[in-house]
């Protein structure tokens, strides 16, 4: 076990879907939507200090591209012991919800800092990021 082995934080990764490659390997038919139930939480927390998700999977998106209602599993996974924390935050308009897109163009930046400030007061305690300064702008007024 993994976190027998080490000090180190550990975090599980959960993608938007499919599931891990190594459950698949082992026969283990858990998806990554089990383990963001309130029961496969409790079980990362045996082995890991926090997951870090798709972002799709903290706040998903409505038909109409724009961010829907926070899920559960941010609660659920503070609920757990475990940090939450989100990937991929980008700042080009076509890695964005539709709110915090600037104009037509998908390579254009947009909002990055609107959007990572709605998980963050989502409860999302940190993210990963190709835009560190938009991040660091991100976060501060969330103290991070």
């Amino acid at each position: 076990d993994l976190a027998e082995m080490t000090r180190l934080p550990l975090v599980q990764l959960v993608n938007c879907s499919g599931r891990p490659a190594d459950f698949a390997a082992a026969g283990d038919d858990r998806t990554y939507a089990d383990l963001v139930t309130p029961e496969g939480l409790a079980s990362v927390a045996t082995y890991a200090d926090g997951i870090g998700a798709c972002k799709n999977v903290l706040i998903p998106k409505n038909a109409d591209g724009t961010l829907g209602e926070p899920s559960p599993v941010i609660g659920d996974a503070h609920e757990a012991g475990l940090v939450v924390h989100g990937w991929t935050f980008r700042r080009e308009n076509r890695f964005l919800p539709a709110e915090y897109r600037s104009g037509t163009d998908p390579n254009a930046p947009g909002d990055m800092v609107g959007e990572v400030g709605a998980f963050l007061a989502a409860g999302m305690d940190g993210f990963f990021t190709d835009n560190p300064d938009l991040g660091a702008e991100a976060a501060e007024p969330f103290g991070s």
